[in-house]
């Protein structure tokens, strides 16, 4: 394992408070332990990169703000965030030097700490960040880890792992609590959009003006949609606009060139591929076969 008791440089750097623990055989084999716990003020904007240790980290922002990397990816942070990291990836943290952060942090390990990383990762979107509603809860876990790490025995041992257990669920609750809200958040938004697009689909640049009313780019409202309907929205747009141009050529007797106008499909390639595609036909065989007044 990595040298993690060097995490943190304190000398007219940090003012850190930091309780290193060796666990016993029984906790290394059946526990989720701790292996280092502490808290610490920056008093200086420096950076601390780490990678290839063998532990995981979870890391709350109490006060300031500062920046986070891991792998490539870059994370602005600031107060009420935190971040649960596999320590075995490159990860860098500075403070900024205008906002100077104060940090809780737990590096903790065990049988069963890669599998709870994983699954947090798998709830977060693969995300190490996340920002619960509040603190208080993962500071109190933080500060009885501390005070538990004064004794080396069992009990502590023991007391220390339920005390990690409840600290990763409590993470874990977080990002499942705040996916839900984001599904049903989404799911608003698609059926918001599916009237719109029933209602106007005949306008251009519908989805640059869902992306600018919503705040969402065209990918992530495809996907939305995906999730909700079965349909990603650029194909919903589509059907509702060859839906309408066979209503058209069904019941009126517009010309082929205005239904494509009318209808929103706008394209003669376009409208000839639908109709190939969709319907195995050309447009005015399509007519010629459904429309009332024809016959």
């Amino acid at each position: 394992m990595g040298d993690i008791s060097t995490l943190f440089t304190t000398t007219g750097i940090t003012d850190s408070k930091r309780i290193l623990h060796t666990p016993g055989e029984f906790a290394k084999r059946n526990l989720l332990y701790v292996q280092e716990v502490g808290k610490l003020k920056s008093l200086q904007p420096h950076k601390s990169q780490r990678e290839k240790l063998d532990s995981f980290l979870f890391l709350g922002v109490l006060s300031g703000a500062g920046t986070i990397t891991i792998g490539n990816v870059e994370f602005k942070v600031k107060k009420g965030y935190c971040a649960l990291i596999n320590c075995m990836d490159y990860y860098a943290h500075e403070s900024s030097k205008k906002m100077p952060w104060e940090l809780m942090w737990v590096h903790f390990n065990g049988n069963t700490a890669k599998e709870y990383f994983d699954l947090f990762m798998e709830q977060n979107q693969q995300k190490n960040i996340f920002a619960p509603e509040g603190l208080v809860e993962l500071e109190g876990y933080i500060n009885r880890l501390m005070e538990y790490q004064k004794e080396k025995d069992l009990e502590s041992e023991l007391l220390s792992g339920n005390i990690l257990g409840q600290l990763i669920n409590t993470c874990l609750f977080t990002v499942i609590h705040h996916e839900k809200e984001n599904q049903q958040k989404y799911k608003e938004i698609c059926n918001e959009i599916r009237e719109c697009v029933n209602e106007k689909y005949q306008e251009p640049e519908l989805l640059h003006i869902f992306t600018g009313r919503y705040g969402i780019d065209e990918e992530e409202l495809d996907i939305c949609f995906q999730k909700t309907y079965g349909i990603t929205l650029r194909d919903y747009i589509v059907n509702r606009r060859f839906t309408a141009a066979k209503e058209l050529l069904r019941f009126t007797v517009k010309p082929i060139k205005e239904i494509i106008e009318e209808s929103g499909i706008g394209n003669d390639d376009l409208f000839r591929k639908l109709f190939q595609d969709g319907e195995k036909m050309t447009a005015e065989e399509y007519r010629m076969k459904w429309s009332q007044w024809v016959k």
